[in-house]
Protein backbone atom coordinates (compact mmCIF):
# COMPACT_ATOMS: atom_id res chain seq x y z
CA UNK A 1 0.00 0.00 0.00
CA UNK A 2 1.45 3.25 -0.88
CA UNK A 3 1.01 6.09 -3.27
CA UNK A 4 3.44 8.79 -3.87
CA UNK A 5 7.23 9.12 -5.41
CA UNK A 6 8.66 8.27 -1.60
CA UNK A 7 7.15 4.76 -1.79
CA UNK A 8 8.56 3.52 -5.37
CA UNK A 9 11.83 2.71 -4.33
CA UNK A 10 10.34 0.12 -1.54
CA UNK A 11 7.80 -1.31 -4.42
CA UNK A 12 10.39 -1.67 -6.89
CA UNK A 13 12.80 -3.52 -3.78
CA UNK A 14 9.85 -5.96 -3.13
CA UNK A 15 9.47 -6.32 -7.03
CA UNK A 16 12.92 -7.26 -7.08
CA UNK A 17 13.04 -9.66 -4.08
CA UNK A 18 12.22 -13.37 -3.27
CA UNK A 19 8.71 -11.94 -2.11
CA UNK A 20 5.94 -12.01 -4.28
CA UNK A 21 3.44 -9.11 -4.48
CA UNK A 22 0.09 -10.20 -4.22
CA UNK A 23 -1.72 -7.00 -5.20
CA UNK A 24 -0.42 -3.26 -5.25
CA UNK A 25 -2.98 -0.76 -3.52
CA UNK A 26 -3.14 2.92 -3.75
CA UNK A 27 -4.82 6.07 -4.29
CA UNK A 28 -7.67 7.06 -7.15
CA UNK A 29 -6.34 9.15 -9.77
CA UNK A 30 -6.67 12.61 -9.05
CA UNK A 31 -5.61 15.63 -10.31
CA UNK A 32 -1.99 17.08 -10.45
CA UNK A 33 -0.66 20.87 -9.95
CA UNK A 34 -2.65 22.39 -12.50
CA UNK A 35 -3.88 20.10 -14.51
CA UNK A 36 -7.74 18.81 -14.38
CA UNK A 37 -7.59 15.48 -15.64
CA UNK A 38 -6.95 12.53 -13.24
CA UNK A 39 -3.56 11.02 -13.20
CA UNK A 40 -2.32 8.07 -11.50
CA UNK A 41 -0.22 7.90 -8.64
CA UNK A 42 3.65 7.71 -9.03
CA UNK A 43 2.98 3.61 -7.32
CA UNK A 44 0.82 3.11 -9.76
CA UNK A 45 2.48 3.73 -12.92
CA UNK A 46 5.51 2.13 -11.17
CA UNK A 47 3.07 -1.03 -10.53
CA UNK A 48 1.86 -0.71 -14.30
CA UNK A 49 4.97 -1.29 -16.07
CA UNK A 50 5.23 -4.29 -13.48
CA UNK A 51 2.24 -5.59 -14.82
CA UNK A 52 1.15 -5.62 -10.88
CA UNK A 53 -2.42 -6.31 -9.83
CA UNK A 54 -3.86 -3.02 -8.57
CA UNK A 55 -6.19 -1.85 -6.26
CA UNK A 56 -7.50 2.06 -6.21
CA UNK A 57 -10.59 2.35 -3.51
CA UNK A 58 -11.64 5.28 -2.37
CA UNK A 59 -11.95 4.11 1.46
CA UNK A 60 -9.38 1.08 1.57
CA UNK A 61 -11.87 0.20 5.21
CA UNK A 62 -15.21 -0.47 2.80
CA UNK A 63 -16.45 -3.95 3.93
CA UNK A 64 -16.22 -5.34 0.01
CA UNK A 65 -12.25 -4.33 0.15
CA UNK A 66 -11.32 -5.81 3.25
CA UNK A 67 -13.24 -9.04 1.88
CA UNK A 68 -11.08 -8.95 -1.45
CA UNK A 69 -7.61 -8.63 0.69
CA UNK A 70 -9.39 -11.34 2.72
CA UNK A 71 -9.72 -13.55 -0.35
CA UNK A 72 -5.76 -12.31 -1.16
CA UNK A 73 -4.64 -13.56 1.75
CA UNK A 74 -1.88 -11.45 2.43
CA UNK A 75 0.94 -12.96 5.04
CA UNK A 76 2.10 -9.21 5.36
CA UNK A 77 1.23 -5.68 4.27
CA UNK A 78 3.38 -3.24 3.35
CA UNK A 79 2.23 0.35 3.70
CA UNK A 80 4.66 3.61 2.79
CA UNK A 81 3.07 6.78 2.82
CA UNK A 82 -0.19 5.11 1.24
CA UNK A 83 -2.04 7.73 2.98
CA UNK A 84 -5.45 6.35 4.16
CA UNK A 85 -5.96 5.39 7.69
CA UNK A 86 -6.48 1.60 7.97
CA UNK A 87 -8.90 -0.21 10.30
CA UNK A 88 -8.24 -2.80 12.64
CA UNK A 89 -9.82 -5.39 10.27
CA UNK A 90 -7.49 -4.52 7.61
CA UNK A 91 -4.54 -4.28 10.71
CA UNK A 92 -5.66 -7.46 12.21
CA UNK A 93 -5.67 -9.70 8.55
CA UNK A 94 -2.31 -10.65 7.67
CA UNK A 95 -0.14 -13.47 9.58
CA UNK A 96 2.58 -11.24 9.91
CA UNK A 97 0.52 -7.94 10.44
CA UNK A 98 1.13 -4.55 8.36
CA UNK A 99 4.67 -3.70 8.56
CA UNK A 100 5.15 0.51 7.85
CA UNK A 101 8.17 2.44 6.75
CA UNK A 102 7.98 5.91 8.46
CA UNK A 103 10.39 8.47 7.41
CA UNK A 104 11.28 9.52 11.19
CA UNK A 105 13.48 8.35 14.18
CA UNK A 106 10.09 7.30 15.60
CA UNK A 107 8.88 8.15 18.26
CA UNK A 108 10.00 11.22 17.14
CA UNK A 109 7.40 13.14 14.70
CA UNK A 110 4.81 10.80 14.09
CA UNK A 111 2.19 12.17 11.58
CA UNK A 112 1.87 13.25 7.61
CA UNK A 113 5.23 15.36 7.68
CA UNK A 114 7.91 13.62 9.23
CA UNK A 115 11.11 14.96 6.24
CA UNK A 116 9.77 18.69 6.67
CA UNK A 117 9.04 18.81 10.31
CA UNK A 118 12.79 17.30 11.25
CA UNK A 119 14.18 20.19 9.46
CA UNK A 120 12.03 22.71 10.72
CA UNK A 121 13.04 21.77 13.66
CA UNK A 122 16.86 22.26 12.97
CA UNK A 123 17.13 18.04 13.29
CA UNK A 124 21.16 16.99 12.41
CA UNK A 125 20.02 13.51 12.49
CA UNK A 126 16.96 11.83 10.97
CA UNK A 127 15.95 8.23 9.05
CA UNK A 128 13.57 5.87 8.33
CA UNK A 129 11.69 3.39 10.83
CA UNK A 130 10.05 -0.08 10.18
CA UNK A 131 7.12 -0.01 12.79
CA UNK A 132 4.10 -2.56 12.96
CA UNK A 133 1.06 -0.80 12.22
CA UNK A 134 -1.41 -0.32 14.95
CA UNK A 135 -4.97 1.74 15.74
CA UNK A 136 -2.72 4.53 17.09
CA UNK A 137 -0.90 6.72 14.34
CA UNK A 138 2.80 5.35 13.82
CA UNK A 139 2.63 4.20 17.59
CA UNK A 140 3.47 0.17 17.47
CA UNK A 141 6.36 -1.94 18.19
CA UNK A 142 9.61 -1.17 16.38
CA UNK A 143 11.45 -3.64 14.51
CA UNK A 144 14.19 -1.83 12.85
CA UNK A 145 15.86 1.58 12.06
CA UNK A 146 18.31 3.53 10.05
CA UNK A 147 20.12 6.77 10.46
CA UNK A 148 21.51 9.33 8.25
CA UNK A 149 23.25 12.85 8.88
CA UNK A 150 20.96 15.71 8.16
CA UNK A 151 23.32 18.11 6.11
CA UNK A 152 22.40 22.04 6.74
CA UNK A 153 21.30 23.02 3.81
CA UNK A 154 19.61 19.89 2.60
CA UNK A 155 16.21 20.50 1.93
CA UNK A 156 12.89 18.44 2.11
CA UNK A 157 13.02 17.08 -1.46
CA UNK A 158 16.61 16.24 -1.29
CA UNK A 159 16.22 14.66 2.13
CA UNK A 160 12.68 12.74 1.22
CA UNK A 161 14.76 11.04 -2.32
CA UNK A 162 17.26 9.80 0.10
CA UNK A 163 15.23 8.58 2.73
CA UNK A 164 12.86 6.94 0.27
CA UNK A 165 15.72 4.42 -1.21
CA UNK A 166 16.91 4.06 2.72
CA UNK A 167 13.26 2.77 3.69
CA UNK A 168 13.33 0.58 0.88
CA UNK A 169 16.58 -0.96 2.31
CA UNK A 170 14.64 -1.20 5.64
CA UNK A 171 12.14 -2.80 4.41
CA UNK A 172 13.85 -5.57 2.85
CA UNK A 173 16.00 -6.10 6.33
CA UNK A 174 12.50 -6.09 8.77
CA UNK A 175 11.05 -8.20 6.14
CA UNK A 176 14.46 -10.79 6.66
CA UNK A 177 13.55 -10.55 10.57
CA UNK A 178 10.01 -10.99 10.38
CA UNK A 179 10.99 -14.34 7.72
CA UNK A 180 13.84 -15.86 10.09
CA UNK A 181 11.92 -15.11 13.12
CA UNK A 182 14.95 -13.10 14.55
CA UNK A 183 12.65 -10.03 14.61
CA UNK A 184 12.69 -8.17 17.81
CA UNK A 185 9.57 -5.91 19.08
CA UNK A 186 10.45 -2.31 20.86
CA UNK A 187 7.70 -0.76 22.15
CA UNK A 188 8.32 3.05 21.73
CA UNK A 189 9.19 5.60 24.44
CA UNK A 190 6.45 7.59 24.83
CA UNK A 191 8.41 10.16 26.76
CA UNK A 192 9.95 10.88 23.58
CA UNK A 193 7.35 11.22 21.01
CA UNK A 194 7.00 14.48 19.09
CA UNK A 195 4.14 14.94 16.22
CA UNK A 196 4.72 15.84 12.38
CA UNK A 197 1.10 16.85 11.74
CA UNK A 198 0.84 17.92 7.11
CA UNK A 199 2.13 21.09 6.25
CA UNK A 200 -0.17 23.95 6.03
CA UNK A 201 0.08 26.97 3.90
CA UNK A 202 0.74 29.40 6.55
CA UNK A 203 3.59 26.83 7.81
CA UNK A 204 5.31 28.54 5.48
CA UNK A 205 4.58 32.29 5.95
CA UNK A 206 8.62 33.74 6.98
CA UNK A 207 8.77 36.08 10.35
CA UNK A 208 11.80 37.80 9.12
CA UNK A 209 11.94 38.47 13.64
CA UNK A 210 13.07 34.93 13.78
CA UNK A 211 16.20 34.25 14.45
CA UNK A 212 18.74 33.51 11.20
CA UNK A 213 18.73 29.74 11.89
CA UNK A 214 15.36 29.69 12.43
CA UNK A 215 14.27 31.14 9.29
CA UNK A 216 16.62 29.00 7.00
CA UNK A 217 15.58 25.75 8.78
CA UNK A 218 12.01 26.73 8.11
CA UNK A 219 12.65 27.52 4.22
CA UNK A 220 14.58 24.23 3.74
CA UNK A 221 11.87 22.10 5.46
CA UNK A 222 9.07 23.65 3.33
CA UNK A 223 10.93 23.22 -0.15
CA UNK A 224 9.83 21.98 -2.99
CA UNK A 225 6.03 22.31 -1.69
CA UNK A 226 4.28 23.60 -0.41
CA UNK A 227 7.41 26.27 -0.01
CA UNK A 228 8.21 29.41 2.27
CA UNK A 229 6.92 32.55 1.54
CA UNK A 230 7.60 36.37 2.27
CA UNK A 231 5.81 39.29 0.68
CA UNK A 232 8.14 42.25 -0.95
CA UNK A 233 7.64 45.62 -0.78
CA UNK A 234 9.63 48.41 -2.48
CA UNK A 235 10.26 52.11 -0.97
CA UNK A 236 8.86 53.15 -4.33
CA UNK A 237 5.61 51.10 -4.24
CA UNK A 238 2.52 49.93 -1.63
CA UNK A 239 1.84 46.80 -3.54
CA UNK A 240 3.05 43.75 -1.98
CA UNK A 241 4.55 40.97 -4.22
CA UNK A 242 4.67 36.95 -2.94
CA UNK A 243 7.62 35.34 -3.35
CA UNK A 244 8.62 32.06 -2.58
CA UNK A 245 12.23 31.58 -1.20
CA UNK A 246 13.87 28.47 -2.41
CA UNK A 247 17.06 28.73 -0.83
CA UNK A 248 19.42 30.35 1.64
CA UNK A 249 22.55 30.80 3.21
CA UNK A 250 23.31 32.05 6.05
CA UNK A 251 26.33 34.52 6.41
CA UNK A 252 28.01 36.64 9.67
CA UNK A 253 28.19 39.59 8.06
CA UNK A 254 26.31 41.19 11.22
CA UNK A 255 29.17 42.39 12.45
CA UNK A 256 30.12 44.40 9.36
CA UNK A 257 27.15 46.47 8.81
CA UNK A 258 24.92 48.54 11.16
CA UNK A 259 21.94 46.39 12.34
CA UNK A 260 18.49 47.01 10.64
CA UNK A 261 15.06 46.13 11.11
CA UNK A 262 14.31 42.53 10.15
CA UNK A 263 12.76 42.05 6.68
CA UNK A 264 15.04 45.03 5.22
CA UNK A 265 17.20 44.17 2.61
CA UNK A 266 20.81 45.05 3.77
CA UNK A 267 22.36 44.51 0.18
CA UNK A 268 22.73 43.14 -3.14
CA UNK A 269 25.24 41.03 -2.47
CA UNK A 270 27.57 38.52 -5.19
CA UNK A 271 25.56 35.56 -3.32
CA UNK A 272 21.88 37.29 -3.99
CA UNK A 273 19.73 38.91 -1.61
CA UNK A 274 20.82 40.37 1.91
CA UNK A 275 18.21 40.53 4.38
CA UNK A 276 17.90 41.62 7.99
CA UNK A 277 16.87 38.85 10.76
CA UNK A 278 16.18 39.21 14.85
CA UNK A 279 20.09 38.11 15.01
CA UNK A 280 21.56 39.12 11.41
CA UNK A 281 21.57 38.51 7.74
CA UNK A 282 20.23 35.89 5.83
CA UNK A 283 21.12 35.48 2.28
CA UNK A 284 18.41 34.49 -0.43
CA UNK A 285 20.29 32.80 -3.56
CA UNK A 286 17.26 31.35 -4.99
CA UNK A 287 13.25 32.41 -5.35
CA UNK A 288 10.30 32.26 -7.33
CA UNK A 289 8.01 34.99 -8.09
CA UNK A 290 4.76 34.16 -7.92
CA UNK A 291 3.11 32.18 -11.01
CA UNK A 292 6.82 32.28 -12.52
CA UNK A 293 9.75 29.82 -12.65
CA UNK A 294 12.13 29.05 -10.05
CA UNK A 295 15.22 31.61 -11.03
CA UNK A 296 18.64 32.12 -8.78
CA UNK A 297 18.62 35.48 -7.29
CA UNK A 298 20.84 37.15 -9.20
CA UNK A 299 18.47 36.91 -12.39
CA UNK A 300 15.76 38.05 -10.31
CA UNK A 301 17.50 41.26 -9.43
CA UNK A 302 18.65 42.08 -13.17
CA UNK A 303 14.74 41.86 -14.12
CA UNK A 304 13.69 43.91 -10.54
CA UNK A 305 15.01 47.43 -9.10
CA UNK A 306 16.05 46.27 -5.87
CA UNK A 307 18.18 48.00 -3.25
CA UNK A 308 19.21 48.08 -0.07
CA UNK A 309 16.36 49.73 2.35
CA UNK A 310 13.55 47.84 0.37
CA UNK A 311 11.28 46.07 2.92
CA UNK A 312 9.62 42.28 2.85
CA UNK A 313 6.36 43.09 4.89
CA UNK A 314 3.96 40.98 6.88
Amino acid sequence: MGTPEFAVPSLCSLATSSHKIRAVVTQPDRPRGRSKTPSPSSVKEKALERGLAILQPVNVNDEPVVKHLRDIAPECIVVVAFGQFLSNAILQLPRYRCLNIHASLLPKYRGAAPINWAIIQGETITGVTAVVMTARMDAGDMIAQKTTPLSSDENAGALEKRLSVMGAELLLDALRLIETGKATYTPQDEQGVSFAPKLKKEDGFILWSHETQKIHNQIRGMTPAPGAHAYFLKNDSQEKARILIQKTQIHDVSKTKPPLNPGMIQEIAPCGIHVATKDGVICITQLQPEGKRVMDAQEYIRGHKIRGGDMFVP
